[in-house]
């Protein structure tokens, strides 16, 4: 018997250190979620990206096995302004709000469009970039929006975004299967205009004098935990400084095209 409670004493002493350590563990757990993102990470010196480099121009993989393109010089042009070098956690796009969750990334910079059923747990900066589709037309085609299509070929993506809005004009949609079938079309003639998406309409403008016009929304955007708000703050301080000094409208050339 005094053998036993021998036992079950150290049993017990082994629990409450166990539960104590459990309680210290949730405690620096609770502090470390609640303290400054901007001191964590300037603390650390790295900024840690989520993205899935699956989707050029924004992210892929360069023939150096790098992360590459607008969103990874975006990234590193964030963390010069917080003055630490950005480190690029690669992930699926379905994993990228796991990151965050699990604490692998502070942030997600991946063409990542504002999911409003996650305003709970999260927070997303102002649009850096709209990938929304685009009318595109010949600046001489007299065409300057939607209500001059009237009795015009309009060549359209089967099934986009840009195809329901061009259900809702009063021109004749000619359907192809892809944005490039499209602007061949428009080139060759065969249509007045074309509805593609923003990224490649943006890189045909480079090469044509074109119109090109956002006929649908699809803002890419910075996302972070809820508790991190004050990091997207920053950010979007950042943002409209790298708008105004033409940094941004660089890496839009660099990679795609200036906004129009």
């Amino acid at each position: 018997m005094a053998k036993w409670r021998c036992r079950q004493k150290r049993a017990d002493a082994r629990r409450r250190t166990w539960l104590a350590l459990l309680l210290l563990s949730l405690g620096l757990t609770s502090c470390f979620s609640r303290a400054d993102p901007l001191a964590r990470i300037q603390e650390a010196g790295v900024l840690r990206v989520a993205l899935d480099p699956s989707f050029p121009p924004f992210e892929f993989v360069d023939e150096t096995n790098q992360s590459s393109g607008l969103d990874v010089d975006l990234a590193r042009a964030l963390a010069e302004q917080l003055g630490v070098e950005a480190h690029f956690v690669t992930t699926t796009y379905d994993g990228l709000y796991d990151a965050l969750i699990v604490g692998r990334a502070d942030v997600i910079i991946s063409a990542l469009y504002p999911d409003p059923t996650r305003t709970r747990d999260f927070v997303f900066s102002t649009p850096y970039f709209n990938a929304g589709e685009m009318l595109v037309a010949p600046l001489d085609a007299g065409i300057t929006g939607p209500a001059d299509l009237a009795g015009r070929r309009v060549a359209v993506v089967f099934g986009t975004d840009g195809h329901m809005a061009a259900l809702e004009w009063e021109a004749t949609l000619a359907i192809y299967q892809s944005a490039a079938e499209a602007l061949t079309a428009l080139a060759a003639g065969e249509v007045e205009a074309a509805v593609v998406d923003g990224v490649t309409a943006r890189a045909a403008a480079k090469s044509a004098p074109l119109l090109t016009l956002l006929v649908t929304d699809e803002p890419y955007v910075i996302a972070a935990r809820r508790e991190d708000a004050a990091l997207i703050d920053r950010f979007d301080a950042i943002l409209d400084t790298l708008r105004g000094d033409g940094t941004l409208e660089t890496l839009l050339d660099r990679w795609i095209v200036s906004e129009p």
